[in-house]
């Protein structure tokens, strides 16, 4: 029922992104289309490396400019150019001689070099901005969100797989017409992320043991995000490289049932996700589970059994995809930064962590038998434990889930500590007033707070008239700015200079 609300809420933004994302899994990123191009076997991995610096370039472009005009149109041209490149390409493969990509000649260099790095510079730029927009949805269904924008992705993918086998210049002509739906939504998106900054940004008290002096980003977040994902990359790479070219096959069914796996262990796992408000368990069982997969590489190798291991690779990349997008929006939030700024270090961190990957890989290339599995393990083993650890670290900045329950015990906890004067904004609402003001506090969208306290939109508007006179402000962001203030007074701590910017914004 729950996925129902949030397909009629969301259904439109994860569909443009679950449409791009099919063309990234199909073209640049897992090169299953790139068999439809001639010599793409022995220049698959110029490819690859093209399009990450692409996107890394991308992300550093997205960093460096401010919200404007330039940006706006860059954004809007992200998905066309994709578009554009792929067909493009389709037409080059389709019209040329093979004989002018057998070297690297001036047509292999464009198709091999220029193509990727097009595509990874446009699908960083959008990738930066949909990442706002999982910021803007809020937190209680972001796992659910990123779950079911996934098994739509998965859908767009198998339509691309199908056609692969009977027609891969089809294929690759499909995947570019996906494009057009991130391109179309766009406008509805652009709304969906102002409509969201007009109502307040979904600014978050810290839980009760940590105060905001307390959250400092580098040191609570990045540092064992960048741990935490570097790792799992390292190991990941070593053992994609054993376990995919051994089930590697004709047959059709094993790409789809690879993909469908990881769309279900994503959606099963967003549920959880946003029922215990546990971000950190996701990451934890993601490491588990490649590293369950890589121990039993000695023993299911001799006997031709890679595949449910296949499956199991494919499981644990889908946690961890889903940790990488809900963490960023859970911590931007909890940090009050700028979102956009915040999803483009992010994926630009993880963009260096699979080249660090495939670099560091080798370190992990002995043999599988004997001694060197021994050797082979404790590297392993080290490498999960500098995972592991960080990601436990997150923990204690774990974003609580913020019902009414929890906020009202945080605010009643303070209010001893308040002045006289202070004490007015608490005692001054009626016990609705506290409800709607609580859910406003954690974020909550006013379609969801009626949903939530079964309120109609004119009761919803009453109450917020009501808060808005009693508190002395005139919008909620002054709210939000105002109680945040509030709630760092009686810890003497200072807030956080930069919100009233992040505010404005």
């Amino acid at each position: 029922m729950g996925y129902i609300i949030i397909w009629k809420t969301h259904g439109k933004t994860a569909l443009a992104m679950a449409a791009f994302v099919a063309w990234l899994w199909s073209l640049p990123l897992f090169g299953i289309l790139q068999t439809a191009l001639p010599g793409a076997d022995e220049k698959m991995a110029a490819f690859n490396v093209a399009f990450w610096l692409g996107s890394a370039l991308g992300f550093l472009v997205t960093l460096s400019l401010r919200d404007g005009p330039l940006l706006g149109k860059l954004t809007a041209f992200a998905a066309p150019t994709a578009a554009v490149v792929t067909w493009l390409t389709t037409i080059l493969v389709w019209m040329l001689p093979a004989r002018l990509f057998s070297s690297w000649g001036g047509f292999t260099l464009g198709v091999f070099i220029l193509v990727p790095a097009i595509m990874g510079l446009a699908s960083a730029i959008y990738f930066t901005f949909w990442g706002t927009t999982i910021f803007y949805v809020s937190q209680d269904v972001r796992g659910r969100y990123m779950g079911m924008m996934v098994a739509a992705a998965s859908i767009f993918y198998a339509v691309i797989v199908l056609v692969l086998y009977a027609s891969p210049l089809w294929a690759l002509f499909i995947a570019g017409l996906f494009l057009l739906m991130p391109a179309l939504l766009l406008k509805e998106l652009y709304a969906f992320v102002a409509n969201s900054k007009k109502e307040g940004l979904p600014l978050t008290l810290p839980p009760p043991e940590i105060s905001y002096s307390d959250l400092k980003p580098w040191k609570a977040f990045w540092l064992p995000f960048s741990l935490t994902i570097c790792s799992f990359y390292i190991l990941s790479w070593a053992t994609h490289n054993v376990v995919f070219p051994a089930v590697q096959s004709e047959n059709i069914l094993i790409p789809l049932l690879g993909q469908s796996f990881y769309s279900l262990v994503a959606f099963f796992a967003g549920y959880l996700l946003d029922k215990q408000q546990e971000i950190e368990k996701i990451a934890l069982v993601g490491l588990i589970v490649l590293g369950c997969t890589f121990l039993l590489l000695p023993i299911a190798m001799p006997l031709g059994a890679l595949l449910p291991l296949y499956f199991l690779l494919e499981g644990s990349y889908g946690l961890i995809d889903l940790f990488l997008w809900v963490a960023l929006a859970y911590f931007c939030q909890l940090f009050a930064k700028n979102p956009r700024h915040f999803y483009a270090q992010g994926l630009l961190l993880n963009i260096l962590f699979v080249i660090a990957g495939i670099f560091l890989m080798p370190l992990l290339n002995l043999d599988i038998v004997g001694e060197g599995f021994f050797f082979l393990s404790l590297a392993a083993g080290v490498i999960l434990f500098v995972g592991i650890l960080p990601a436990i670290s997150l923990r204690k900045f774990r974003l609580t889930s913020h019902g009414t329950t929890e906020l009202f015990e945080l605010i009643e906890k303070q209010i001893g500590q308040m002045s006289q004067e202070e004490d007015f904004l608490i005692d001054a609402f009626t016990t609705k007033e506290k409800e709607v003001l609580f859910l406003m506090l954690a974020g909550v969208r006013n379609l969801e707070i009626t949903k939530r306290l079964e309120f109609s939109k004119n009761t919803l508007k009453t109450h917020i008239r009501h808060i808005y006179q009693k508190a002395g402000v005139r919008n909620r962001s002054e709210l939000l700015f105002k109680f945040a203030n509030l709630k760092s007074k009686p810890g003497k701590v200072k807030p956080h200079a930069h919100k009233s910017k992040v505010i404005q914004e």
